[in-house]
């Protein structure tokens, strides 16, 4: 029998300078510090991180005494910019300019934490920056599982995800996304790191990442999860390490997730929070365990990558277990459902089937169905929208004026759940090319790399985020879709010296500082008109009129182009008695925005009699199937 070779003698674990440092610290308080704002859902949040990064890309222009970067950092930093310009051009034929600059101040946050990360990390580091992203996630994620088992001491509103885990995020699928990149990005940590420490820790956060995977209930985010371990499986050299950690490791983070399955009040509609907290306890317990435990694999295997080289026959033999393994599970899936033709034939009837008009009180159930839950349908009026703009889209961010005008169902969304197709609704053929030149150069640059550690399994997370922003709206999350874009420059970080660098030279320092200036300031100014905005909204829903006026009109003077701040500006007066000046209002906001719906329902509840009427039906002309007209139809005199 072959004997195992030892390899010594060890070298150093763990080496740590400067900017390995700051390139871990980037990654995990960018991801950890916009996902606990909502997800980063609020345009204010948008504002502050853009000026930040836009600074902090400014301090390593001034500082770093080397600037350069590889030929494909700055094919994407063109394709962010394209992308960024022809979102505000979009303003110029959009029905909706308001909108349409908002999407773009999106995309803005974007291109800028793209440029001060590749300004401020070295090639070299790009594996700390990956592992921020994951310890990012991972806290980020680690709440969330809290909110769960601890519902007594993190109250949380599930009316509108009922019961599936959102927390901090604030969408369940988006954070289910969260955790099958983290859980990726750790199985590749444990995989290939030296440290001890490190490995521990990425195995053990396997566990609250599986938990917080399931919680959600999320069947796009598990599918997200098998793709990007298929490409990893497929492109890393190392797949049978890759293999080893992650079954090792995901066995016993399974283990917690099969216990949190079978504690009812934690999976069931309706638990009281006193059950759900009992239930919690003994979660957590469990947990604790398997984390411990995985917390040792993950060092037994650094171990064993540091002191053991395993011979060729016996990789050879476990490769062929692992296929053996595969053929017997498809083998047993075919057993059970069928040819594979007959089992595509069913998933197809399951995913187009209408959904279902109520959800089982068991939560568990929602994993065992395919259900598009109306998506085909949104996807269907996006490529309606798209037809009817070819060239330069409807205009950024009017997908949902577009909806609620074509919809054959009452559901109440405001994205495609496609980033791709909802792109090209709103910006037409332009636009899905600068995106695809911005998501998909990272994976061109992993083709020379990919025997450097940690970029195989980081791209794989990277495909996860491609395929579920497919069929979600992850992109309108930054605090999602940051993390996976982070990803994404560690890519081409790590191809920097094989593709090639360019040198910024002095005239290229001072030209991207002030760019970087203008983007700071154009920031600081559009942050402005956020706050006064959300300021007037949030005074509007404690019945503070007066404060809501004047915040109102502090918005409309710094957002002259947008119909939201003559609507806040509108309503308030409306609430306050003011009929006349809120019909004023609210004809200035419909003369920024003309196909508003609100904004016409606003205007029939501000008039009386046929005017009332007139605006009324215009309303329902642009949301025929409105529940909110219906609800009022009568007082409206209209009839739906």
């Amino acid at each position: 029998m072959t004997a195992l070779v030892s390899r010594l003698p060890l070298r150093p674990a763990l080496r740590l300078d400067p900017g390995t440092v700051v390139a871990a610290l980037l990654g995990t308080l960018l991801v950890a510090a916009v996902s606990a704002s909502n997800g980063g859902y609020a345009a204010t949040s948008w504002g502050w991180a853009t000026i930040a990064l836009a600074w902090v890309a400014v301090l390593a222009l001034v500082l770093r005494p080397d600037v350069s970067l590889g030929w494909l950092e700055l094919v994407t930093a063109l394709a962010y910019a394209a992308f960024v310009v022809w979102s505000l051009a979009s303003a110029l034929w959009s029905d909706d300019a308001g909108a349409s600059l908002l999407s773009a101040e999106r995309a803005l946050l974007y291109a800028t934490a793209f440029t001060a990360v590749v300004l401020v990390v070295r090639a070299r580091a790009y594996g700390a920056l990956v592992t921020g992203v994951w310890a990012g996630a991972t806290l980020v994620r680690g709440y969330g599982v809290l909110t769960r088992l601890y519902p007594d001491r993190f109250p949380t509103g599930d009316a509108v995800a009922g019961r599936r885990l959102a927390e901090p995020v604030g969408y369940w699928n988006s954070l289910g996304l969260l955790a099958s990149i983290g859980i990726l990005v750790a199985v590749g940590l444990a995989a290939s790191t030296r440290s001890r420490m490190v490995g521990g820790a990425a195995a053990a956060s396997m566990v609250p990442l599986a938990l917080a995977l399931y919680f959600t209930y999320s069947r796009g985010s598990l599918l997200a999860l098998a793709g990007g371990a298929v490409v990893v499986l497929a492109a890393d050299p190392r797949r049978l390490r890759f293999a080893l950690a992650g079954g090792a490791i995901g066995a016993v983070a399974a283990l917690a997730v099969l216990k949190a399955a079978n504690l009812t009040p934690l999976t069931t509609l309706g638990s009281t929070v006193h059950a759900a907290a009992s239930a919690g306890a003994t979660l957590m317990r469990v947990s604790l365990l398997c984390a411990a435990a995985c917390a040792a694999l993950g060092v037994l295997l650094v171990e064993a990558q540091r002191r053991i080289e395993v011979p060729r026959p016996l990789r050879l033999a476990f490769a062929a277990l692992l296929v053996a393994c595969l053929l017997a599970a498809l083998g047993a899936v075919s057993a059970r459902y069928g040819s594979p033709s007959s089992i595509a034939q069913r998933a197809w009837h399951s995913f187009t089937a209408k959904p279902p008009k109520r959800a089982g009180a068991n939560l568990n159930s929602r994993l065992l169905t395919l259900s598009n839950n109306g998506r085909v349908e949104l996807w269907r009026v996006a490529w309606r929208d798209f037809r009817a703009h070819p060239l330069a889209g409807s205009g950024a961010g009017t997908y949902y004026a577009f909806w609620v005008e074509n919809r054959s169902l009452a559901t109440q969304v405001r994205n495609a759940h496609s980033l791709y197709l909802e792109t090209l609704a709103e910006l037409g053929a332009p636009g899905l090319i600068f995106l695809a030149a911005v998501l998909l150069t990272p994976l061109v640059a992993v083709a020379r790399v990919r025997s450097a550690p940690l970029v195989v399994a980081a791209a794989g997370a990277y495909v996860a985020f491609l395929l579920h922003a497919a069929f979600d709206w992850d992109w309108q999350l930054p605090g999602v879709t940051l993390a996976p874009l982070l990803l994404g420059a560690a890519l081409l970080l790590a191809a920097r010296p094989a593709w090639g660098v360019v040198g910024t030279g002095a005239g290229g320092r001072i030209a991207g500082g002030c760019v970087l200036v203008l983007v700071a300031a154009f920031a600081a100014f559009t942050l402005a008109g956020n706050k006064a905005l959300a300021d007037a909204r949030g005074a509007t829903r404690e019945s503070r009129w007066d404060p809501a006026e004047s915040h109102a009109r502090r918005a409309v003077s710094l957002q002259p182009w947008a119909a939201d701040p003559w609507r806040a500006l509108g309503e308030a007066q409306l609430q306050a008695g003011d009929r006349a000046a809120a019909r004023r209002s609210l004809r200035s906001g419909l003369a920024k925005s003309p196909r508003d719906w609100q904004l016409w329902l606003d205007l029939a509840l501000a008039s009386e009699g046929k005017a009332r009427a007139a605006a009324a039906r215009r309303a329902l002309a642009l949301n025929p199937l409105s529940t909110e007209i219906r609800r009022i139809q009568t007082f409206l005199g209209v009839r739906v």
